[in-house]
């Protein structure tokens, strides 16, 4: 070997072990992972609310806390090599070895803490909206004492629908929009929305999504059931704002609600009856798809 390949070394030695450290991680969590995935049990469940968000949260967690991993192990792999290198050399290295190794350890850092921040920032969103599926599921929950059927986190096409209501009065879809109060609340008390039909209207933004995207999924939902079952099913579209006070100054427009109004909306919501049998047929379809494979 040359005497150059030599001075170069340390550094070759670093990248080396930093990129095996991190291909042994990977496969470690993904065989975790697989593991994890096989239950002791065989009979499927039913979905839970927000379930697909509790499984991205777990999935964020593991890679945050790789990261966090690969934070503290790359100076000491740094300082463990330069180490090394006084010790075998006998001697300093040489300035351009020092600024290639401060090069790429900064790199490799600041690439580490970047992403360490990106997959934090997500996580947060998440969690914000995990909490507020659980929230609203557990309120609906509240249904089944009244006779409904109530499901959670429906997987559709490309997307899930976050609950699903069947009973006495029809079928609904509830989509939860989940957001920060920022300066819209005070302390512990909840903020206000206004809705005229169309869109929220929130002290710093107007959305018009979530009540296209609530309409859309009733839409989906009622083309769904009408394959699966043979019959015509009308499902309705209802938004759910944990957190928030709704002020409506329009009747026209799906129903857009606190979750803690569930009881009184679907008292007085008008009937969309279903005879018995499709009644059952409607549940054995959702039950169908709406249990982990």
């Amino acid at each position: 070997m040359s005497e150059k390949f030599w001075i170069y070394f340390p550094v070759i030695l670093t990248c080396g072990i930093l990129f095996f450290m991190l291909s042994v991680l990977k496969v470690l969590r993904r065989r975790i992972r697989l593991k994890s995935l096989r239950p002791s049990f065989k009979e499927n469940l039913l979905r839970i609310p927000g379930g697909s968000l509790l499984r991205a949260l777990d999935n964020l967690n593991e890679q945050i806390h790789l990261y966090l991993v690969y934070v503290i192990i790359l100076p000491l792999i740094l300082y463990a090599t330069l180490i090394s290198y006084f010790y075998y050399r006998a001697e300093q290295p040489p300035l351009s070895v020092i600024w290639i190794s401060a090069i790429i350890g900064s790199l490799v850092f600041a690439y580490l803490i970047f992403n360490l921040a990106k997959l934090s920032s997500r996580r947060k969103r998440i969690r914000l909206g995990y909490e507020g599926e659980l929230a609203v599921g557990q309120e609906l929950n509240h249904l089944m004492g009244q006779g409904y059927l109530v499901y959670h986190d429906f997987p559709a096409d490309t997307f899930n629908i976050d609950h699903i209501i069947v009973g006495e009065k029809g079928v609904f879809a509830v989509e939860t929009c989940t957001r920060l109060k920022g300066s819209g609340g005070t302390g512990g008390q909840e903020a206000t929305v206004t809705y005229d039909g169309r869109m929220l209207v929130y002290a710093d933004k107007n959305d018009f999504e979530t009540i296209e995207l609530a309409e859309q999924q009733a839409d989906w939902l009622s083309h769904w059931l009408a394959t699966s079952t043979g019959e015509p099913i009308a499902v309705r579209a209802v938004v759910a704002l944990p957190g928030w006070v709704v002020k409506r100054t329009s009747a026209d427009g799906i129903p857009v609600v606190n979750p803690g109004q569930f009881a009184s909306l679907f008292e007085h919501v008008k009937p969309r009856p279903l005879s018995e049998t499709m009644l059952t047929r409607i549940k054995e379809q959702l039950e169908a798809k709406c249990r982990h494979n």
